[in-house]
C-alpha cells in the first residue's frame, strides 16, 4: 500500500466509499469511489516542475491485472479540479486505469497561431503542438519548458508510480529503458485542446486508441478556416483505433468535420452527436463543444470508442 506522505504532497485513497466521501465531493465522483484513488503533485514526480502543480488523479480497479491505461487530457483552462466523472467512470467500468494528467492547458493554439504570427508561419500550430506534447522543439511563443511537455510529466508520473505503488504494478506501462510510454498498452483521449493533442500524439505514436472529444482545430489560415496542414500527415496509430465525435450544433463542427476527413478517421468511427444538452444553464457562449464527454445521453458512443480495456 502506498505510503501517506505530507512531505511530498502526495494525497491517496484506497478504496473510498461513497458513505465515505470528503464533504465537497459531487455525486458524480463519488461514483469512482469504490476504486483505488492516487492524487500526486506533477513537482513531486520532477522537482523541476513549478507551473500547473495541481494533482495528477489517477484511478483503478487494483484486481484487474495487466489492463490498459486511458491517458485523459483537457481542454485549454482544464485542471484536474474538474474532471468528467461519468466518462471516466465508463472507462474503469470498461476496464482500463484512468490517469487525467495535469498539465499546461493554457494558452490555446487560437490564441498563439493566430493573425500575422499565423500568416508568416503556416507551421505555427505543428510546432505549439510538438512543444506542448514533447517538449523538444524550439518553439518560444508558449512558456512549455520541457519537463511541463505532455509526455514528460506522463512518464514521470508512471515512474513514480513504478516506486510508490506496487500493487499497480506500473513499470508494465513504460519501455525497457522507462525512458518511454508502453504506447501499446495506452489510450490517449481528450476534449478540445486536449483532443487535439490526442490526435497528435497518435499521429505520430503506435497507441492503442486515440478517442478525441471536439478535437482542437488548428488552421493555416484562420480567415478562410483552412485547416492546418499536419492534420494530412500519415499516421503511426492504425485508423481502425481512431475515434472522434463533435457536436453539430458547436461552433466549429465545420472544420472538426474536415478536419476527421484529413486525419482519415474512418466515418462510422465518427459520431456527430445531436442530443438536447445536458445543462442549459451554461454560461458558455459554445455549450454544446464540451456536451459529448460529460452527457450520460452518449453512454453508448462512449462504449464504443473505448472498447475494452482488457
Amino acid at each position: 500500500m502506498l505510503k501517506l506522505s505530507l512531505v511530498c504532497s502526495v494525497f491517496v485513497t484506497l478504496g473510498v466509499q461513497g458513505s465515505m466521501a470528503q464533504k465537497n465531493k459531487s455525486s458524480d465522483e463519488d461514483t469512482l469511489g469504490a476504486y483505488t484513488k492516487i492524487e500526486v503533485k506533477p513537482s513531486v514526480t520532477d522537482n523541476r516542475i513549478t507551473a500547473y502543480d495541481l494533482p495528477h488523479v489517477v484511478f483503478y480497479d487494483p484486481k484487474i491485472k495487466n489492463n490498459k491505461v486511458l491517458l485523459w487530457l483537457f481542454g485549454t483552462s482544464g485542471t484536474t479540479d474538474g474532471m468528467p466523472f461519468k466518462f471516466l467512470k465508463t472507462a474503469v467500468n470498461q476496464g482500463y486505469r484512468v490517469v487525467v494528467l495535469s498539465y499546461i492547458t493554457e494558452p490555446a493554439v487560437a490564441g498563439v497561431c493566430i493573425g500575422k504570427t499565423l500568416a508568416s508561419d503556416k507551421g505555427c500550430p505543428v510546432e505549439y503542438r510538438r512543444k506542448r506534447a514533447y517538449g523538444d522543439n524550439n518553439f518560444s511563443l508558449i512558456p512549455d519548458q520541457p519537463q511541463d511537455a505532455i509526455i514528460s510529466r506522463f512518464v514521470k508520473l508512471l515512474a513514480y508510480l513504478a516506486k510508490s505503488d506496487a500493487t499497480g504494478q506500473w513499470a508494465q506501462y513504460l519501455d525497457a529503458q522507462g525512458a518511454k510510454p508502453n504506447w501499446s498498452r495506452i489510450a490517449v483521449a481528450g476534449q478540445s485542446q486536449g483532443g487535439g493533442m490526442a490526435e497528435f500524439i497518435g499521429q505520430n505514436e503506435n497507441i492503442f486508441r486515440v478517442i478525441s472529444f471536439s478535437g482542437g482545430w488548428d488552421y493555416s489560415d484562420a480567415k478562410t478556416k483552412k485547416i492546418a496542414g499536419w492534420y494530412y500527415n500519415s499516421n503511426v496509430t492504425p485508423m481502425a483505433n481512431w475515434y472522434a465525435t463533435y457536436n453539430v450544433k458547436e461552433r466549429a463542427t465545420k472544420s472538426i468535420s474536415e478536419i476527421c476527413v484529413a486525419l482519415k478517421i474512418p466515418a462510422d468511427h465518427v459520431f456527430a452527436l445531436d442530443k438536447p444538452l445536458l445543462s442549459t444553464n451554461s454560461s458558455s457562449d459554445n455549450p454544446y463543444h464540451g456536451d459529448g464527454v460529460h452527457n450520460p445521453a452518449y453512454k453508448q458512443v462512449w462504449l464504443t470508442m473505448l472498447g475494452s480495456g482488457l
